[in-house]
């Protein structure tokens, strides 16, 4: 289970859409006012959660729960709670996020869970038409 909280200038959850994504399928999770979502992700799958809103920089975040069931915690539930902090494109100079901001999983045989960020940023394509 991950539990997590958005974040964005102006508070409106509303307009935000989170998309998740596992073996091809894409499912929404809902937003609450304020800010709050869950996602139930089955054990030995890697999932891809899509955040988004007009006018904010898009943020994707990779789960693997491969090993949610390994050591000591192998027969509980396991619960995963984080945020995302959504950027105003405006902020963001004409770059966006290379790929995933961060990706969580859980370690091979001890089952602690394992977080890596990046911040990586590279130019936003134009989708604008050259004129000669």
């Amino acid at each position: 289970m991950l539990t997590g909280w958005l974040h964005v200038d102006d508070l409106r959850m509303n307009e935000i859409t989170v998309e998740v994504e596992v073996d091809g399928a894409i499912e929404l999770a809902s937003v609450s006012r304020n800010g709050r979502f869950s996602v139930e992700l089955p054990v030995g799958t890697e999932a891809v959660l899509r955040f988004e809103r007009i006018g904010y920089q898009s943020k994707e975040v990779v789960v693997d729960t491969r090993h949610a069931h390994d050591g000591p915690m192998a027969d509980e539930a396991r619960t995963v709670t984080f945020a995302v902090v959504l950027e105003p494109e405006r902020y963001m100079g004409g770059q966006i996020f290379a790929g995933p901001i961060a990706r969580l999983g859980f370690e091979p045989g001890g089952g602690c869970v394992a977080v890596s960020h990046t911040r990586t940023l590279v130019p936003a394509r134009r989708q604008t038409p050259m004129v000669f």
